[in-house]
């Protein structure tokens, strides 16, 4: 449950990142006590919405990800950052420890988690750091310092590793020391990464309708576009449907690094009366102006679908079966008598 909830804060700080000019670099971390198949310690590090590298405790080194060719090898930072992870290793190493003992949980295989990083202005300036720490799927506590205030949440029973010197401890730390570390980074991925997390991939729109019992489903499509937001939208003769009697919206991963959405509206048989006109609109960073598929609805016998019960359908299929040897049962006999009809050929 936890991953769940370390996935959509990262999708949150993404959307709120998406068209403000800000970059974010994420470490995705799991330490696993217990015997399993996995790394004891590994490391997901995001650029964005980009997966740009991988660290785990049995390979000690960052190794890069995402680029066909350079797949697995070594992502250079500079000892530092795997210095910072290592350090990251010892201490989700000694909370999960102290969870254990606080908790009173027994031998087995337990997980802690970890989602931290930073965000940066379009101008390059420090915006944010953050983490957010869980245990077996449980939501612990988290850290945000933002160069105006610092917040810390726990939650009930881990007040007790938080006293007001700590605290201040934990601000000076990640204020003078991972902030900066966490930017530097940051900058030096962007500017090498650039061609992935500042393309811009215009979106391919369609308009599909569908048959369905009653009428018709009305789809508003959009794939392969990045980056990830884009403002989709459906209309009938010119005038906005209403998102609440649409389904879909959610934009997802579309399995080649770019994104996919789409909205479906059911349309009954009266609506295809009317004859309305359909109309997919888009608006997306790459697009110089608005993308726009249109679709006219045409009431028709092709939008009505009927459904057959079993006992009626197996009665017609058994009726077309009977026409259909009766009528080749008569042509046999037309082919018989024509035969016989015919007058013997003379004898030379």
């Amino acid at each position: 449950m936890f991953a769940v909830q370390l996935i959509v804060s990262l999708f949150v700080h993404q959307v709120m990142s998406s068209g403000s000019g800000r970059h974010s670099l994420w470490a995705l971390a799991s330490y696993i006590s217990g015997t399993t198949l996995f790394p004891e310690f590994s490391v997901v590090l995001m650029l964005d919405d980009v997966q740009v590298g991988y660290f785990d405790s049995e390979l000690d080194r960052l190794m890069r990800v995402g680029r066909t060719g350079e797949e697995g090898a070594g992502l250079d930072l500079g000892q530092e950052a795997v210095f910072v992870l290592r350090e990251m290793f010892s201490n989700m190493r000694k909370r999960l420890t102290l969870v254990k003992h606080c908790f009173n949980l027994t031998a087995g295989v337990h997980v802690q988690q970890r989602l931290t990083g930073c965000e940066m202005l379009e101008d390059r300036q420090p915006a944010l750091i953050m983490f957010r720490d869980g245990s077996n799927g449980q939501d612990a506590d988290s850290l945000l310092y933002n160069m105006t205030h610092f917040t810390f949440a726990g939650r009930e029973g881990w007040e007790i590793q938080w006293d007001v010197m700590k605290k201040m401890y934990f601000q000076m730390l990640y204020s003078n020391v991972y902030l900066p570390f966490c930017v530097r980074t940051l900058r030096t991925l962007l500017d090498r990464e650039k061609h992935l997390v500042m393309r811009q991939v215009r979106p391919r729109v369609r308009l599909i309708t569908k048959q369905v019992v009653g009428g018709a489903q009305v789809t508003c499509l959009a794939t392969d576009f990045y980056p990830r937001h884009i403002n989709l939208t459906l209309m009938r003769d010119s005038q906005l449907v209403d998102e609440d009697v649409l389904s879909g919206g959610t934009v997802l991963p579309n399995g080649n690094g770019l994104y996919q959405v789409r909205k479906s509206l059911m349309v009954g048989d009266d609506e295809l009366w009317r004859k309305h006109n359909y109309t997919c609109t888009t608006s997306h960073l790459s697009l110089d102006n608005r993308l726009e598929v249109s679709w006219r609805a045409e009431f028709s016998r092709s939008y009505r679908v009927h459904v057959i019960s079993a006992p009626v359908g197996l009665m017609v299929a058994a009726l077309l079966l009977l026409v259909l040897l009766w009528r080749r049962r008569r042509r046999s006999e037309g082919i018989t008598m024509e035969t016989q009809e015919q007058p013997e050929e003379a004898e030379l």
